[in-house]
């Protein structure tokens, strides 16, 4: 996977304006602009955004700005031309009592901030390196608490990243000054290799380099830490072997660490590159030095098809062309070419991998539409994305992430063309039979994404065959799919019979039906005469047709109970019956 990162690098910095950081330096999202005063006193604090579209909206985002690398410390450690708030103004925001503070550690931060600052610019003449450091000699947080400036931001204060100008010129900020520029670059030539380093044989490179003793962060994985989060940490010396300490046990060295952290925080930093699943982040690209862009639309309308995509003919028709198999004219596309995928999860301080594949991507493509073919009724059918499974796999009063473990599993299942994994089933199955209609809010137990799931968990597990059971199928004579279109014709009846009741045989029986057939369904077939009584003639005698004929299908009665796969086919064959009575009345038949 190291080798992968290192490698995109590699493509990356062979590309024209490739958008990764140059060397020694690090990108961030800033939203505020401080601006000062010749003197070093604050003009004013405005915005610093930029307008984007978003789902048919105007959003506004903070704007990326290169800044000097940064290090991203947990403890209290500044950095050259700091952005943060507790560093610049060594005021922090207090949630309890919804107001500006200075504690031990903001204080110790604004200082060691000035220190490191005062240094690194003391020989910088730009005209905003000098406001900013006459802005250091005369700031002191503990006279400050009350700003009308840093008030008027209230609890926007809390978290916000600034740049420094000048009130003459705001739009050449302190870290972009060409004096800053060129010091840092100096500063970046002068560090020299460590004497007291370990060197050894890279794990990733297979070189004699300098080994990392510690790796940097990794930053804007939701649910990590701030200042980011590492993917290669040992920090207990349980995990330490034959005396090496840190991460020296990992063998990566420094050129390597270096490449895969500025690749991997470059994915996490490009929302077309990462998509979050519950707490899992995944992010994906293609191994090539030419534009990415084609790949990763079609990754996309695979794996998390949205309704402006659907909108897309000529990714449609992409989309189509891929699963015919004509790809070999398909523009700006190397089916060859690989393409890679990594599921991250915070933990701690750390990330851990859940999920690495690579495989080229005409062979993840075919996989991917084998998954949206298997998971279609029909081609009229729109796509279920990923994030979409996960949800009907969750009750609809639960908001949290949802099953890590499963999320990878499905995902590895999509990716490589495998069985999906087995709880999955049981997962919606349950769901299926547990959750609790509501017409208020439009929600259905027994919903068309959640039986178009179970329809592809049995086609992958081979209990029916591939492109099987996408309608009715009325000469089945499958025991649970037969009971399951029972029970529908059975629910059917009874509303004819009494219009919309408080609590219906689904709400009362369906789990029940579903799981041990043999202790309900004599009883409900005892309400169906006397539900049927109610109907007129000639859908009385259509009722009853129809159940006979369902029950002169059933070899041996009802059983006593059934698994996972015949609950999946009774819940299947339950809703394509109770698709076809609304399709009947659509079409006037009834």
């Amino acid at each position: 996977m190291l080798r992968a990162l290192c490698r995109y690098y590699d493509n990356l910095r062979r590309r024209p304006n490739c958008g990764l950081p140059p060397d020694g330096y690090s990108k961030v999202t800033v939203n505020y602009n401080l601006t000062l005063t010749k003197d070093g006193e604050i003009k004013d604090i405005i915005p610093y955004v930029r307008e984007i579209m978003s789902g048919g909206k105007i959003k506004t985002e903070g704007r990326k700005e290169l800044f000097p690398f940064r290090n991203s410390s947990t403890s209290i450690a500044a950095e050259v031309i700091d952005h943060r708030e507790k560093y610049i103004f060594g005021i922090v925001y207090d949630k309890r009592n919804g107001g500006l503070t200075v504690d031990s550690k903001s204080l110790e931060a604004f200082e060691k901030c000035a220190e490191k600052n005062m240094d690194f610019l003391s020989d910088v003449r730009d005209e905003v390196a000098e406001a900013y450091k006459n802005f250091m000699r005369k700031w002191d947080p503990r006279e400050n608490i009350s700003n009308p400036i840093l008030l008027k931001m209230g609890k926007d204060y809390n978290g916000a990243k600034f740049v420094i100008t000048t009130e003459d010129n705001e739009t050449k900020p302190l870290n972009a000054a060409a004096g800053v520029a060129a010091k840092w670059n100096e500063t970046i030539k002068k560090r020299e290799e460590d004497p007291l380093a370990e060197r050894g044989q890279c794990a990733v490179t297979g070189k004699i380099e300098e080994i990392a003793r510690t790796h940097d962060n990794i930053l804007g994985i939701r649910g990590a830490q701030t200042s980011g989060a590492s993917l290669v940490c040992f920090n207990n010396t349980a995990f330490e072997s034959y005396g090496k300490k840190q991460s020296y046990n990992s063998g990566v060295s420094v050129e390597a660490m270096k490449k895969y952290t500025a690749a991997l925080n470059y994915l996490v930093s490009e929302e077309t590159h990462k998509q979050e699943l519950g707490d899992m982040t995944l992010v994906f690209w293609a191994d090539t030095d030419t534009d990415e862009t084609p790949y990763l639309s079609g990754f996309w309308y695979g794996m998390f098809p949205s309704a402006e995509m659907a909108e897309d003919k000529e990714l449609k028709s992409v989309f189509e062309r891929m699963a015919r198999g004509e790809t070999s004219d398909i523009e700006g596309m190397d089916m060859s070419v690989d393409f890679c995928v990594i599921g991250l999860k915070p933990n701690s301080s750390r990330l851990s991998v859940k999920l690495f594949e690579k495989n080229s991507f005409g062979a993840m493509m075919k996989n991917i539409i084998s998954h949206c073919e298997d998971m279609r009724f029909s081609s009229d059918d729109d796509m279920i994305s990923v994030w979409q499974i996960d949800r009907e796999l969750k009750s609809p009063n639960v908001t949290d992430g949802g099953d890590a473990s499963l999320q990878s599993k499905l995902l590895m299942s999509v990716l490589k063309g495998s069985p999906y994994p087995r709880y999955m089933l049981e997962t919606v199955v349950r769901r299926c039979r547990t959750d609790h209609d509501n017409s208020t809010k439009k929600f259905y137990s027994v919903n068309k994404r959640r039986v178009r799931i179970i329809r592809a968990c049995l086609i992958r597990d081979k209990y029916i065959e591939k492109g099987g059971y996408s309608m009715l199928q009325e000469n089945s004579t499958d025991t649970a799919y037969l009971l399951g279109r029972l029970f529908a014709v059975l629910e059917k009846t009874q509303r004819d019979a009494l219009g919309d009741i408080n609590s219906s045989i689904k709400d009362k029986y369906f789990s029940s039906a579903c799981a041990t057939p043999y202790l309900v369904f004599p009883r409900l077939l005892k309400l169906f005469q006397t539900h049927i009584a109610k109907l007129d003639e000639g859908n009385r005698i259509y009722r009853d047709r129809l159940v006979q004929e369902i029950l002169s299908k059933l070899d041996g009665g009802f059983p006593r109970t059934y698994g996972t796969e015949e609950q999946g086919m009774f819940i299947l064959g339950y809703y394509q019956q109770k698709q076809k009575f609304y399709e009947k009345i659509n079409k006037g038949e009834e």
